[in-house]
């Protein structure tokens, strides 16, 4: 196998994997009716309290349009508000109310009950997949830096 076939390979396990985790989410999701990028909102809200729309788009690595339709979805259906910052009138931080949360629990128990399951992979090898997640993370990083550069 040449080494564009071993790349192309690479990819698309990378692929497959969150494609197979993403399809897990959304199933454990859609019975407390969100959707599965509707839950990693939850989730980026409920761990950063008082986030802005641009930042979290930023955390979620997703334009601004995108993450802004979601939270209108999520706003919609009662499970996040919109606040404006007393420090600040101009910004809005998004906030997680108490349905939002109760939703976000329920769906993240069931997700991680789904997804124990990777567990039983041995440590050694779990560990050996994450130091090399890091190393093509760092990688790739640093070739996005390079040809950003002026």
């Amino acid at each position: 196998m040449d080494q564009k076939q071993r790349m192309h390979e690479i990819v698309e396990s990378f692929r497959e994997v969150k494609r197979a985790f993403y399809q897990l989410l959304s199933k454990q999701a859609e019975p407390f009716g969100i959707t599965g990028i509707q839950f990693m909102v939850l989730k980026r809200i409920q761990n950063n309290p008082q986030i802005g729309v641009t930042e979290l788009a930023d955390q979620m690595r997703m334009g601004n349009s995108t993450v802004s339709g979601v939270i209108d979805r999520l706003v919609k259906a009662g499970l996040v508000v919109r606040a404006r910052l007393d420090s600040d009138r101009r910004s809005v931080a998004l906030q997680i109310t108490d349905k939002g949360m109760e939703v976000y629990q329920l769906t993240d128990l069931e997700y991680t009950k789904a997804i124990t399951t990777v567990l039983e992979t041995s440590g050694r090898d779990i560990d050996h997949m994450l130091q090399t997640h890091h190393k093509i993370i760092e990688s790739l990083e640093k070739v996005r830096e390079e040809t950003n550069e002026p």
